[in-house]
């Protein structure tokens, strides 16, 4: 049985990137300057670093996944990425690139959504290469994960406010 065979295909799977993308958009947007890089004692994950670690996770699990090359520019993986060490950077992107990074690749996704539909519905009925995820596991789980940042994001503006 497909699994697109209940009617939900890639036009379904925009809707949801679209909205937890959103989502993220608006928590990042309400994020006063100085409490991106803020970090509670005893933490190193920051606003900042959730936001781009959203981008990191898409990239890896939309992006590569239909296009089999990454979107994200150099270093980002290694400020970003699953084994990114957050204290160990000196240096983070602006606020506006990551915002900006965010909205690109929401349009990014949303197109490849569409332009890619009938290789993404064949992709998703095939079983996975040893050692792949399944398409459709890979892109749900990257969209579960950025709703799991956006309650990060969250708490940490939550912790800020507590603590001014």
């Amino acid at each position: 049985m497909s699994q697109f065979a209940s009617g939900a295909g890639p036009s379904d799977l925009a809707i949801v990137a679209y909205q937890v993308r959103e989502c993220t958009l608006r928590l990042f947007d309400a994020t006063v300057s100085d409490a991106l890089t803020w970090t509670p004692p005893g933490t190193v994950n920051h606003i900042l670093w959730h936001a781009g670690h959203t981008v990191w996770v898409a990239d890896a699990l939309t992006t590569q996944a239909i296009t089999g090359a990454s979107d994200l520019p150099p270093g980002w993986a290694e400020r970003f990425g699953q084994h990114s060490q957050p204290a160990m950077v000196k240096e983070w992107p602006e606020r506006a690139e990551v915002r900006s990074r965010l909205e690109s690749q929401l349009q990014r996704i949303l197109d490849l959504l569409h332009e890619q539909r009938d290789m993404i519905i064949t992709k998703a009925n095939q079983p996975p290469r040893e050692g792949d995820w399944p398409l459709l596991y890979g892109m749900i789980h990257g969209w579960h994960d950025e709703a799991r940042h956006q309650g990060e994001i969250y708490l940490l503006q939550k912790l800020r406010r507590a603590q001014s």
